[in-house]
């Protein structure tokens, strides 16, 4: 045997530490492509119970009585329908108690609310609103003061046709399942996304780019009326 060659053969410490960095790295980006091989693989089957059964209450925005009866019901059902939020609570009373050491004691309640449609969702038509719906939408303007600007949002113009309401909520089917692909997704999801590995995974994935902020405009408050003027027009909008 040839001792000559053997210290080359050894690794530092510094090369060590290198290659088990590079090995968890790889590690990780093996996890997340088996997670998404999982979510993929995993398909949804919903089997409809011979039983139905109540689990708690819902609460929802329905039609009032007067617009129940209104020749033109179905169409503002069909507006309720992709405008409206729902909640589930066991209790029919939807109250749930304040938590802290800081709180009041007592009961809260929230109450549901018709969704209203932002300036890229009303542009993109992501609702897939009709002309004819679109019309029953009014435009608000409101101050967004964490960016310093205008926005725009619409909201339903006649809110007074709908009313809260609770309702049982009824299960009529059940989602049929592999328990161990839930089960091996839900670890992956948990090592990838929490803690420390969430932060290299992105790094590694080409994220954490150094933008110190994610406002890529001016804003008004930092506007300055004299920035690319030349002196000469600057000074005749000041005198007219």
């Amino acid at each position: 045997m040839n001792t000559e060659l053997l210290p080359y053969r050894l690794k530092s410490a510094r090369r060590k530490k290198r290659l088990q960095k590079l090995d968890f790295d790889k590690q990780l980006l093996r996890c997340e492509k088996r997670l998404d091989e999982v979510i993929n693989s995993r398909e949804v089957i919903m089997e409809k119970l011979d039983k139905p059964y109540q689990k708690g209450w819902k609460r929802l925005f329905v039609l009032t009585k007067e617009a129940a009866q209104n020749e033109r019901a179905v169409f503002y059902q069909e507006i309720l329908d992709k405008i409206n939020t729902v909640q589930y609570h066991y209790d029919k009373s939807f109250k749930s108690r304040k938590k802290g050491k800081r709180q009041l004691r007592g009961h809260y309640e929230n109450l549901p609310y018709l969704r209203s449609i932002d300036k890229y969702d009303w542009d993109a038509n992501r609702l897939n609103l009709t002309d004819e719906q679109k019309t029953c939408f009014k435009r608000v303007k409101y101050w967004y003061a964490p960016y310093y600007r205008w926005e725009l949002y619409y909201e339903f113009a006649e809110p007074a046709l709908f009313e809260i309401k609770v309702l049982p909520h009824i299960i009529y089917e059940v989602k049929l399942g592999d328990a161990v692909l839930a089960q091996e997704e839900d670890f992956l999801y948990n090592y990838l996304y929490t803690g420390d590995n969430a932060n290299r995974l992105t790094k590694i994935n080409g994220g954490w780019y150094k933008y110190w902020k994610s406002v890529y405009f001016e804003q008004t408050k930092y506007v300055n009326p004299m920035k690319n003027k030349q002196l000469n027009k600057f000074l005749e909008d000041y005198d007219a």
